[in-house]
């Protein structure tokens, strides 16, 4: 299977998440988090055969094949992104990290020039343009900022930075942070 396909293939897994805006929005954050911690649980268990029995091994990037998938970081971010930040700053968080990310993700395996560039800036813009139609424009603007640079870090100190756990967080505080400074 070729680079692109499996990218695709990869998000479109990822991108079954947006469910999050639509299920938050008609059954409430409780019924989100249980959600949540149903999905964790079930990927929990899918994880343990996943890296016994090498499911997906087809789709799984290289450095995943051995280690927790990233569905798992990314779960337990949105977890606690919902369980502590009003759900303003939680759909800013999932269209970063999801609809950003994905995008981006496809987009920098297209292997053109500047393609991380352009990566970086669809993954600011394209959640950004959609916040507009959800959420307050500065705080949005800040949050899909942060995260797409946040994005950009992959090591510190020689650890690699799990970006399912980072860039949804980050995009969290932002918009809670201007949010609150800037009502």
């Amino acid at each position: 299977m070729s680079e692109i396909k499996k990218e695709i293939a990869r998000k479109s897994i990822h991108f079954t998440g947006l469910i999050y805006i639509p299920a938050y929005i008609y059954l409430g954050r409780e019924v989100v988090l249980l959600g949540i911690f149903a999905a964790l649980t079930f990927s929990a268990v899918f994880e343990v055969l996943r890296l016994k029995y090498g499911l997906l091994g087809a789709i799984a990037r290289e450095y995943e094949r051995n280690k927790i998938g990233a569905y798992i970081y990314f779960g337990i971010a949105a977890f606690f992104v919902t369980l502590f930040f009003p759900v303003d700053a939680c759909f800013a968080s999932i269209l970063v990290s999801i609809l950003g990310d994905g995008v981006g993700g496809i987009i920098k395996r297209l292997n053109f020039p500047h393609s991380r560039l352009s990566a970086t800036i669809v993954m600011f813009l394209l959640p950004f343009l959609v916040s507009l139609l959800l959420l307050k424009p500065f705080p949005s603007l800040v949050a899909c900022s942060a995260g797409a640079m946040v994005e950009r870090i992959e090591r510190v100190r020689g650890h690699y930075l799990q970006d399912n756990i980072t860039v949804p967080i980050t995009a969290a505080v932002a918009y809670y942070s201007v949010n609150y400074f800037l009502p």
